[in-house]
């Protein structure tokens, strides 16, 4: 049986070699993720998450203020708008849609009033891009805001 040093320097690659090739290439493989335009899933949730933050403010706004508070979408620069000035934007990739809409206010698509009560118009928000789908629900009786996945 040969010993170890009969094979020579150059017998082949040792496990510290071959791991650093492997780390080398996903490091470049991650990068190169990064920089694929689009959105992603994790993006598309952000934006849900957004939005459901956005109308939770405005349902707190209203109780606070004791006014009427309104979010509506800007279908042109595709920005939903909260009566305080809080914005959320919707990146060109994703889809929206606003389930039951039919009112326009300040020259926007309605989605949601919320009442000095706590109470609103109720309402729902469906966002997607290629088979990834949230949708977000405005209970009209309780002013509640929740997600759903799909």
């Amino acid at each position: 049986m040969p010993s170890a040093d009969a094979r020579g320097p150059k017998a082949g690659f040792t496990l510290i070699e071959m791991m650093a090739v492997m780390m080398i290439i996903a490091m470049v493989a991650s990068l190169a993720v990064m920089f694929i335009p689009g959105t992603g899933r994790a993006r598309l949730k952000a934006v849900t998450m957004n939005t459901v933050a956005l109308l939770r403010r405005e349902r707190l706004g209203a109780i606070l203020t004791r006014t009427d508070r309104h979010v509506s979408l800007d279908g042109e620069q595709r920005i939903l708008v909260g009566d305080s000035g809080d914005r959320v934007i919707i990146p060109r990739d994703v889809t929206v849609n606003i389930l039951g809409a039919d009112a326009v206010w300040s020259g926007r698509l309605a989605v949601a009033a919320f009442h000095a009560d706590g109470a609103s118009s109720g309402g729902a928000l469906r966002f997607s891009r290629e088979g990834a789908e949230y949708e977000v629900h405005v209970n009209w009786y309780t002013g509640g805001v929740s997600v759903e996945t799909h």
